[in-house]
């Protein structure tokens, strides 16, 4: 399957939106009566419009095609995956059933991401995407949409094509590459490397990071072994997990596996998903998407060695997707795109969001801050390091987070631990055009050592986008005082 993909879909019975439905019908009349091809061509003739035997005969060829049907002259069967999908009727079954026979279905789920679009344009996006073949018939784009649509993926209205809510979340998982794997299920190493494209060498290690075209870090697979070496402590919906490195090499070092924790622990935004292997068993369960909540260098309870100790917490995101649309949202917001002269919102809509969102936006918050100022205070310019490799920046929110102060970029500043808590304080605050105020408070212990930094221009990003917003500065100084400059 898939070497030697079909160009175009095939329409089926009852027009487009509604296949999946005579698809049901049928074959739940081919698992219960095993008919022969010309029983099960009077069944359609007799349930459907269709009356053409070569018209009937191209459709459930094309069922063959795409691995529903096994057509012999005297029996029709449902292969296994025909049975798996009339079982559960679960839209992916059949649409992963499309993508590996056909070309050109992902093409539309992200094309479509993009915003509506007409059939035509959508034959053009596939055209593009696929020039190894002539997209030359006209009833080729109708024909996928047909099918998608269908699936409940698209909804169509006045000649335009939109994504649904399920379509949006299927087409971000497909444009990620990445696996939505099922929570509590057991995969062969094999099984994984076919989900991931990627190899694992003789075995799965402990944590395996994985990075984009681009080199940055797209994924991170973890495994903890009920007969491992670190003792990790796994109870829990937080637990602790011990880095890479066996008691034997002595301390753990920052090893390129241990640097990714250590990433995600700073704010890093790429899915980890975490697995289990009980003793006896060869397979691995998947337990599930986890958030790395914080990343310590510490002596181990036998105190003879150091080590890399994590504290990582399960999340309710199941979809990989949605983790990476959460994430994105931090920037993509409607903040984002408020011009110079436009007042964005100062706080957001918590009730929008569960718990696990709002973790899954905070910790993107901090990776996108703190990357859009190179991991450098925006005051001072440190960035100092510890033993643990973990950078002493932080990503402080402009018009603060206890007041549901936007995750949002350009409501962000990256400051050292000292600046920022002097931030959040009330010390400093930040003029429109980027220049350090300081409190008038010379009665106070610290004001010499902060009234220094009086008129510093800060350092900020080139890209405008991601410089603070003086809706956000000028809130702050009203919070703590400040009369505006």
């Amino acid at each position: 399957m898939g070497e030697h993909k079909r160009n175009i879909a095939v329409r089926f019975f009852g027009g487009a939106g509604n296949y999946t439905d005579v698809l049901e019908d049928m074959c739940g009349y081919v698992l219960t009566e095993g008919p022969s091809e010309e029983a099960l061509f009077e069944w359609i003739k007799a349930n459907t419009r269709a009356t053409s035997d070569d018209g009937i005969g191209n459709r459930l060829r094309f069922l063959g095609a795409i691995g529903l049907l096994e057509i012999d002259a005297d029996r029709v069967r449902l292969t296994e995956r025909g049975i798996q999908w009339l079982s559960e009727t679960d839209p992916e079954i059949l649409f992963d059933a499309l993508t590996e026979n056909v070309s050109g279905f992902e093409t539309i789920l992200e094309s479509l991401l993009e915003g509506p679009k007409t059939d035509a344009e959508l034959g053009a996006a596939i055209a593009a995407d696929h020039s190894e073949f002539d997209w030359s018939d006209s009833a080729g784009p109708a024909q996928h949409r047909g099918w998608v649509q269908s699936l409940g993926y698209v909804e169509r209205t006045d000649g335009t094509n939109a994504l649904t809510d399920s379509g949006r979340r299927l087409a971000r998982r497909v444009a990620s590459g990445l696996p939505a794997l099922e929570r509590g299920d057991y995969y062969t190493q094999s099984e994984l490397e076919a989900a991931f494209d990627t190899s694992f060498g003789s075995y799965i290690k402990g944590i395996n990071p994985r990075t984009d075209d681009d080199g940055d870090l797209a994924y991170v697979i973890v495994k903890a072994r009920e007969d491992g070496p670190y003792g990790d402590d796994l109870a829990g919906d937080e637990f602790t997990y011990i880095g890479e490195g066996v008691p034997a090499k002595g301390d753990q070092q920052l090893t390129p596996a241990n640097a990714a924790l250590v990433d995600h622990a700073e704010g890093a935004v790429a899915p980890v998903y975490f697995f289990y292997q009980p003793a006896d068993e060869d397979r691995l369960r998947y337990d599930g998407l986890v958030d790395v909540v914080d990343a310590e260098y510490v002596a181990d309870p036998d105190g003879e060695r150091m080590v890399y100790r994590f504290t990582v917490a399960h999340l309710e995101v199941e979809d990989p997707a949605e983790f990476e649309a959460l994430a994105d949202s931090v920037s993509d917001d409607s903040s984002s795109d408020a011009g110079e002269d436009d007042e964005p919102d100062l706080t957001a809509d918590e009730e929008e969001f569960t718990v696990t969102q709002r973790r899954v936006r905070s910790s993107a918050f901090a990776k996108r801050v703190k990357a859009a100022y190179d991991k450098r205070c925006a005051i001072c310019g440190t960035s100092r390091e510890s033993p643990a490799g973990t950078v002493d920046i932080e990503a402080a929110h402009v018009y603060p987070k206890r007041e549901n102060g936007r995750d949002h970029v350009r409501n962000g500043l990256a400051l050292c631990r000292l600046h920022h808590w002097a931030f959040d304080a009330g010390w400093l605050a930040v003029t429109d055009d980027y220049r350090v105020l300081v409190a008038d408070r010379p009665d106070l212990e610290g004001y010499e050592e902060f009234v220094r930094l009086e008129g510093e221009e800060l350092t900020v990003p080139a890209d405008e986008e991601k410089r603070p917003h003086a809706t956000f500065l000028a809130a702050h100084r009203e919070m703590h005082g400040f009369e505006s400059p």
